[in-house]
């Protein structure tokens, strides 16, 4: 995983706001794909994402430097997206991506033959609904180490301070 600069994060702490937008951008496409796959839809991703901004902006003077920048701010997320699954729970209430909502994340691919393009599209599709089906019988724990590992690509370690999880039971997970 990439780091900001410690600079950034220093001059934020005092104040800066073009060093927090620097954050903001550095960070806004990985704490939105954390958000959207804890909560399965894109526009409570995109709020989600925005509500943990705003708890960094809140909090970053508390920020130590006794983990990496990333870890915390991760922490974050990970635990705003908790909270608002409990949320829903509490309610009978979880909104899942539309069948015939088409996936936008801004990469645009060019390939010659259509065909193909559709093809890579539905097994795209079926994959994801395949790896979400399964994701729902794993464990509250399982998912979380499932999701920052295999699909956020986060080492062990990190995992372990981001969940608050001792080592030992993230790698026997």
């Amino acid at each position: 995983m990439r780091e900001i600069d410690i600079e950034q994060v220093k001059k934020a702490q005092k104040g800066d706001k073009k060093a927090f937008d620097n954050l903001i951008t550095f960070y806004r496409q990985v704490v939105t794909d954390i958000c959207y796959k804890y909560l399965r839809n894109r526009e409570d991703a995109l709020d989600m994402a925005q509500e943990v901004f705003y708890s960094v902006y809140k909090s970053i003077g508390t920020f130590e430097f006794k983990s990496r920048f990333s870890t915390w701010i991760y922490r974050i997320c990970v635990n705003l997206c908790i909270n608002k699954l409990d949320k829903y729970k509490r309610r009978k209430y979880y909104e899942t991506e539309s069948i015939d909502e088409k996936k936008d994340d801004g990469m645009q691919i060019n390939i010659a033959d259509e065909k193909s393009l559709h093809d890579k599209e539905i097994e795209y599709r079926e994959t994801r609904e395949l790896i979400m089906k399964q994701l729902a019988h794993l464990t509250d724990k399982e998912q979380k180490i499932f999701i920052l590992r295999d699909m956020q690509g986060f080492e062990y370690e990190e995992i372990s301070n981001i969940l608050n999880i001792p080592l030992g039971s993230i790698k026997s997970t």
